[in-house]
């Protein structure tokens, strides 16, 4: 604004530097607002970011998933037949499944019962099972369902 008072304001020699440009006196409008200033730009602009970073934040937190599915895991039947996938890349058993307790299972293995921790679900193609599960004390990884 006082930029355009300087600029509409006739100089010493009496020459208008807007009507030299213009030719004529540009008309103000009643309803335009003056332009923010730029503290307060950089304020919208912060309250802007941390809005759209809040709103990912959620989508984000929506789109985890909670867990490992292993209700099929659970649902399994005692004495049920199940392969071990051992770390060293090969299927083993196949062994009986002894319990279910939680999310640990107990397998019989050739060295005797073996505690795992359920961690995921892998796979669910017809009657077949794929499982990963971690042996507390063992070197085995998955479990399948014959």
């Amino acid at each position: 604004m006082a930029v355009k008072a300087i600029n509409d304001t006739a100089g010493p020699d009496g020459i208008v530097p807007t009507l030299l440009v213009f030719g004529t006196y540009p008309r103000l409008s009643e309803y335009d607002p003056p332009a923010p200033s730029i503290t307060q730009r950089a304020s919208a602009i912060r309250k802007a970011m941390q809005e759209v970073s809040r709103l990912r934040a959620k989508r984000q937190a929506l789109r985890q998933r909670n867990g490992p599915q292993t209700s099929d895991l659970h649902d399994l039947p005692i004495n049920s037949e199940v392969l071990v996938w051992r770390e060293n890349g090969e299927w083993s058993g196949p062994f009986k499944l002894l319990s279910m307790e939680g999310e640990t299972c107990r397998v019989q293995l050739p060295s005797g019962p073996t505690d795992f921790r359920s961690t995921s679900e892998k796979s669910d193609t017809g009657t077949t099972f794929t499982f990963s599960i971690s042996a507390k004390f063992g070197k085995f990884d998955d479990c399948l369902r014959r």
